[in-house]
């Protein structure tokens, strides 16, 4: 479907927005499950890199990928590269305690990851 000069979107650029989708708001749902939490609870949704910087956040909450009011949702920009640099010049104790509460959580590993994947790929109008 041709959108503008040159532009043109095709139904894989569809199914990548689809499995992106699907796999953000499955993470999203998956961890405020693990926290006890919903997403009324979330006041504020920092969205890292240039994904942060750039997706529109009213188009990302009317698909379903980001299920918040956009105005809860900030741009957080390089966070990787902001972490680095505090963690070398930043007092190290402060960073010890951080390693101390940061736990990973391997969305694959969880049971509902799948079928929650797949009720996320939809998309909501």
């Amino acid at each position: 479907m041709p959108l503008a000069d040159g532009v043109v979107l095709l139904p894989a650029d569809v199914r990548e927005l689809q499995l992106a989708k699907g796999a953000i708001a499955a993470g999203l749902r998956i961890l405020t499950k693990r926290i006890c939490a919903s997403l009324d609870d979330i006041t504020q949704l920092h969205l890292a890199g240039a994904f942060g910087n750039y997706v529109s956040r009213a188009s990302a909450h009317r698909i379903g990928l980001l299920r918040l009011p956009p105005a809860r949702v900030v741009p957080a920009g390089n966070t990787a590269l902001l972490g680095a640099k505090r963690a070398l010049f930043d007092d190290a104790e402060q960073w010890d305690a951080v390693a101390r509460r940061v736990e990973h959580l391997s969305l694959n590993e969880d049971g509902s990851f799948q079928e929650i994947y797949a009720e996320e790929m939809r998309f909501h109008a």
